[in-house]
């Protein structure tokens, strides 16, 4: 006696799943990126003298072969010396990375929730 099932419309199922769940992540990443983006260049422990610095930071949101990675980032040449230089005074990428991160995750669990 041979039975056979057909797993056709459950394996449709979890790709469907699979492609919301990245849409979700990526939702709520990018959302979290903009706000980090935003606290980072209100709240600089320098005192501007050009404005690179500031303008050029950016949140940023993406996936990385099958990582997804949420933060801010700098794009000045000298932005690593303000993050790491100093004793740290004038720290604000990773401090602001860490400030979001609970909210982050409470993001991606409620985008997911969101999928049920």
């Amino acid at each position: 006696m041979k039975i056979r099932i057909d797993i056709a419309s459950a394996l449709n199922g979890l790709y469907d799943y699979g492609c919301r769940a990245v849409s979700a992540l990526d939702g709520a990443g990018r959302s979290a990126a903009a706000d980090m983006e935003a606290y980072a260049k209100s709240n600089r422990p320098w005192t501007d003298r050009t404005g690179n610095a500031r303008r050029t930071m950016q949140g940023v949101a993406g996936w990385d072969n099958a990582h997804f990675s949420v933060g801010v980032e700098g794009h000045m040449p000298y932005s690593v010396f303000l993050e790491l230089g100093y004793g740290g005074k004038y720290a604000l990428l990773a401090p602001t990375v860490h400030h979001f991160a609970p909210d982050a995750l409470l993001r991606f669990a409620r985008s997911l929730n969101e999928l049920k």
